[in-house]
């Protein structure tokens, strides 16, 4: 199921000022899902509430830090809530968390020959806002309303001896519904870097 926008057309239509009609409203509405998509490819979450269930493989943790069989980070976040743990299929409730990592009190490592074959954690787990964070919002209508503003990306034209020049970044680069640098750096609070191996959802 596509994840929806994280911008309505009635928040564009309100930064803009106006009244779209039912064409401006479904392309408003494809700009919307475009910016959306590449704001979370950026970030690497999905941002919105849902509840997933994933399975990933477990690693060893640093016995300073924790003493646990293992553990597994969750990539998607903020985790709001764990409401199951499987490890091989087996249901448990020997773990705790820890910010976005999931640890294991105890996990049975395979014997040899398989003694390098890693516990495979199945966790069902609530994440994201409820409420899409302002600064998200902003940057979606933001790129959506570029291409709404300058669809043709001219920096400056000249007509009947007047000069126009439209509003996009100074070093002329047309973004349309990409992401400026600016933007880029107000994101990177959000950014996933790095996380466990994801290898099915559910």
């Amino acid at each position: 199921m596509p994840l929806p926008a994280l911008a309505t057309v009635a928040d564009l239509a309100t930064l803009l000022g106006r009244t779209f009609t039912p064409e401006q409203e479904l392309q408003a509405q494809a700009l919307l899902d475009q910016a959306s998509s590449i704001v979370r490819s950026y970030v690497r979450l999905d941002i919105t509430r849902a509840t997933t269930t994933d399975t990933f493989t477990m690693r060893r943790a640093d016995p300073v830090l924790h003493r646990c069989a293992g553990a597994v980070t969750l990539p998607q976040r903020p985790v709001v809530d764990i409401t199951s743990v499987k490890v091989n299929d087996v249901e448990t409730a020997e773990w705790w968390q820890d910010g976005n990592d999931l640890l294991l009190r105890s996990a049975a490592w395979d014997r040899p020959p398989a003694a390098h074959r890693a516990p495979q954690v199945t966790v069902t787990y609530t994440h994201g806002w409820d409420e899409v964070p302002g600064d998200i919002r902003a940057i979606v209508l933001q790129a959506a309303n570029r291409v709404i503003v300058n669809p043709s990306g001219i920096r400056s034209e000249t007509v009947g001896g007047e000069s126009v020049t439209y509003l996009i970044p100074a070093v002329g680069e047309y973004l349309g519904v990409l992401l400026s640098r600016t933007e880029q750096k107000v994101l990177d609070r959000y950014r996933r870097t790095a996380g466990s191996v994801n290898l099915r959802s559910r």
